[in-house]
């Protein structure tokens, strides 16, 4: 059955982009033809330099050096965004999240996507990430959250030990950049037209959802008409979430 496609553009490590994808799928509940609705997951990997390991400082300490702030002005920020999360449900624990590269985790989603499971690969890790405190650069972390979602822990280990998925990561962010114009992420492209570049509410992606899906369904639109661009809450493509 074809399926009208809402593209995007995401990082493990952005807390917008778990908010964003909550709202999405409130979005969709709402919405009779969800079954006809597919979402491609794409990554966007925002610190790419973090080593693979666990970083000492705190995601306080983290965000204050790379927002330019003193550690207290990113508690309060950290503790906005965390009062976010809560009205869709999520439980932020900024104290015990653990900074690390989410370069594997991004490569896991890629893994996942060739058995239809990346939706749920982008829950796991993102709850690891935001709410369990996880360190989701860790070999063992990676493996058990995929064999949670029903992934072959030989394939995920194989994944690790090599350089697949890398090359693809590298093609979707010169994509979104250099075709679509993404500046800030969550990112998101309704069937190939309409674009929203953060999390926006649930009622806002719904009529984006609407007007896109009426369109795909009469096959209205042409690939060069140029859609919707509606901002949201996000994080820029150097790092720094507002």
């Amino acid at each position: 059955m074809s399926k009208m496609k809402i593209d995007i553009w995401s990082d493990i490590a952005c807390p917008y982009c778990y908010i964003g994808k909550r709202k999405l799928e409130q979005a969709l509940d709402q919405f009779p033809q969800k079954d006809k609705v597919e979402l491609v997951w794409h990554s966007y990997e925002l610190n790419p330099d973090l080593p693979k390991k666990a970083l000492d400082p705190s995601m306080y300490e983290y965000f204050a050096s790379t927002h330019q702030m003193s550690v207290d002005e990113a508690r309060k920020s950290l503790g906005d965004i965390a009062n976010q999360a809560k009205e869709v449900g999520l439980n932020y624990d900024f104290d015990h999240l653990v900074v690390a590269n989410t370069s594997d985790a991004l490569r896991l989603v890629k893994l996942a996507k060739e058995y239809n499971l990346a939706t749920e690969a982008e829950e796991v890790l993102f709850e690891a990430y935001f709410i369990k405190g996880k360190d989701i650069s860790d070999r063992n972390t990676l493996l058990q959250l995929g064999k949670s979602i029903g992934l072959d822990e030989n394939k995920v280990s194989e994944m690790l030990d090599s350089e697949k998925y890398k090359t693809e990561i590298v093609k979707d962010i010169e994509y979104s950049e250099n075709e679509l114009g993404l500046e800030y992420i969550p990112f998101y492209l309704f069937n190939d037209k309409h674009i929203v570049q953060g999390s926006i509410a649930t009622e806002d992606y719904l009529k984006v959802l609407s007007k896109a899906y009426i369109e795909w369904e009469s096959n209205s639109s042409s690939p060069q008409e140029k859609g919707d661009v509606i901002s949201g809450q996000s994080c820029s493509i150097d790092g720094v979430c507002s």
